[in-house]
């Protein structure tokens, strides 16, 4: 799961809330992908300027949008712009990292950092997912002045075709070229997410739960590949 920019026009009055950081008016749109590069989730109209954090929150508690929570025992992916709770797993933040751990190894290399590596070599399946999807339709650079919401539906209806050429055509060229195009390791930001609100469970519980199953990945993957 992980947030993408989409260029958006919009009326001069909101032009400063959907400049994202890059200064590009843009829509914040949140998708959750599968490893065939399919589409599951789509949700569209958030401006650019919006955390990635804030669209999932509201996502997950909007009763219209429909969010697919992963069942029991499953997660999804997601980068440190998300809480590391129920659900979601995100890497460990820098700031996390503590040369006193018992499973670290030369200094602050260790399990957290081939935890880390690992998490973004799979992860970067939504990024691939994106690039497919803006190479294959040039509407998305280039959207027409049509009202917010329905720049969001068009993007919804992409997403859809994508799904569709996937499932009767999954070696086109596009997606060829993005299957097997290098991406740079993205590399964790600092803290587990911004704010939050109560009706996702950001109990102490629920966050140590999902830590510690965390920590049991990351070591396992760690001693499997000899470095323990």
């Amino acid at each position: 799961m992980d947030g993408t920019m989409i260029p958006a026009v919009v009326p001069a009055e909101l032009r400063e809330a959907y400049r994202n950081q890059l200064g590009r008016v843009a829509q914040n749109v949140l998708a959750i992908v599968d490893f065939d590069m399919k589409f599951i989730f789509v949700y569209t109209g958030w401006e650019g300027s919006a955390h990635d954090a804030r669209v999932f929150h509201h996502a997950a508690s909007d009763p219209k949008a429909r969010f697919p929570w992963p069942p029991e025992g499953q997660y999804y992916l997601v980068d440190s712009a998300y809480p590391c709770t129920t659900g979601l797993l995100p890497p460990y933040p820098r700031e996390r990292y503590h040369r006193s751990d018992r499973h670290m190894d030369r200094g602050f290399h260790g399990y957290k950092d081939y935890f880390n590596y690992r998490h973004s070599t799979v992860r970067n399946i939504v990024e691939r997912t994106f690039g497919v999807i803006k190479e294959r339709f040039h509407i998305l650079s280039n959207m027409p002045p049509y009202s917010v919401g329905r720049q969001g539906l068009i993007i919804t209806a992409c997403c859809a075709l994508h799904n569709y050429i996937r499932t009767v055509t999954p070696d086109d060229w596009i997606f060829q070229t993005w299957s097997t195009m290098r991406l740079p390791v993205i590399e964790p930001a600092v803290g587990d997410g911004g704010s939050s609100p109560s009706h996702i469970d950001l109990s102490t519980e629920a966050q140590n739960n999902m830590s510690a199953i965390r920590d049991d990945i990351a070591i396992a993957m760690w001693e499997a590949r000899g470095g323990y």
